[in-house]
């Protein structure tokens, strides 16, 4: 592929850190799902281990996934702390998962009663982290089911590790009423745990809740966005700013490069890219890069209203987003060349363009964005 994605490691060590602070060492869970939210699930734990001999990542450190692949990717790459993966269950398989999952030392999270008869009825278990939906009405046992599931399981201790729930909106509101009310939910819950002589683990925050609720640390942080310094959105940012009034400094780790291949001569009244969207109103020069929506460029950031750093020169996209190529305007640039760099995430001589000013001209979040760039694409560790 033409096109190269750089992780800064030390931005990312430094986003770790910040969290150690806030939670504390052994409270914080660094999710490293979805190719580590398009970071590179290999290059991120390289970086975060970098020159330390695992210094950062200690022996009981979580790590999260949402998949037992990602697991054994971690356990591959030489990884001996904890694993939970947080994604469904398969129900075909479900025997087959948990005996991986026990082969791997990973622990996994039960949310229904299917998965957890089967978990029930087999006589080597892995270890298992139950959730409760407390108002996201995805995955989870509701929080009235709490003393039935306990009494099914006190006879199971040694096996249950945590207690979990998941926020459904802290990262889009000032006022945090609902997530309140999750938390009440949360901790009937535990309650019933408890007078049945069940202790695990609690945990609730993810980014966004670690960063404003501290009544939801708990015993583990899922620290997932905000480890690749991503603030989850403006609203929390907001929140926190007028919380705590000073903001943390979360530093982005991923830039994204590609480069000139093609410079065209486009004659005024022509045409320019599919749907003929765009017709040249002068004599234009039109640079050609080899990046499109399958190497997850967003083909909605098209047509003039967004725009790529070339030499440090803001060069607006214009027509629509190809497959695999795109066009830029670069008439106003008076030295430019097949070859030279383009920056479609990062800084270029002072000038900067966001994962955040990307996915706000795609009309999606950081997220999306971020976990969408292509997999196969080099990530290249700084």
């Amino acid at each position: 592929m033409l096109t190269w994605v750089k992780i800064d490691g030390s931005a990312l060590r430094h986003n770790y850190r910040v969290f150690v602070k806030i939670a504390g060492e052994e409270r914080v869970a660094l999710v490293l799902k979805s190719n580590a939210y398009g970071h590179g699930l290999k290059e991120t734990y390289q970086a975060l281990t970098a020159g330390s001999k695992d210094e950062t990542l200690k022996k009981n450190s979580y790590l999260c996934t949402n998949y037992l692949f990602e697991a054994r990717a971690l356990r591959g790459l030489g990884f001996a702390g904890r694993i939970l993966v947080v994604g469904p269950l398969p129900y075909e398989t479900l025997h087959d998962h948990f005996a991986e999952a026990r082969e791997l030392n990973a622990e996994v999270i039960i949310g229904n009663r299917e998965n957890l008869e089967s978990w029930l009825s087999l006589s080597e278990k892995p270890q298992v982290h139950i959730k409760f939906d407390t108002g996201m009405s995805r995955q989870g046992f509701y929080a009235e089911e709490a003393f039935s599931i306990a009494d099914l399981l006190k006879s199971h201790k040694k096996n249950v590790i945590g207690l979990c729930t998941h926020f459904a909106n802290v990262e889009d509101v000032l006022e945090h009423d609902y997530a309140a009310k999750q938390l009440s939910l949360f901790d009937s819950a535990v309650q019933a745990f408890h007078k049945n002589g069940l202790t695990p683990l609690k945990h609730a925050a993810s980014s966004a809740s670690c960063l404003l609720l501290k009544q939801s640390r708990f015993d583990l942080c899922r620290i997932g966005i905000s480890l690749y310094g991503m603030w989850p959105s403006k609203a929390t940012r907001l929140s926190y700013l007028q919380t705590f009034k000073d903001l943390v400094e979360l530093l982005p780790v991923l830039s994204w490069y590609t480069t000139i291949t093609t410079l065209k001569t486009v004659k005024s009244g022509q045409f320019i890219g599919y749907g003929c969207s765009i017709r040249a109103v002068q004599d234009m020069k039109v640079a050609v890069l080899p990046v499109g929506y399958y190497e997850g460029f967003p083909r909605l950031a098209s047509d003039a209203h967004s725009y790529v750093l070339i030499r440090g020169v803001r060069a607006p996209i214009v027509g629509r987003v190809c497959m695999n190529m795109m066009m830029v305007d670069v008439t106003h640039l008076s030295t430019v060349t097949i070859g030279d760099q383009v920056t479609l995430i990062g800084g270029d001589q002072g000038e900067t363009i966001s994962a955040n000013d990307l996915a706000g001209w795609a009309q999606t979040i950081n997220y999306e964005l971020l976990s969408r760039i292509h997999p196969d694409i080099p990530r290249i560790i700084q």
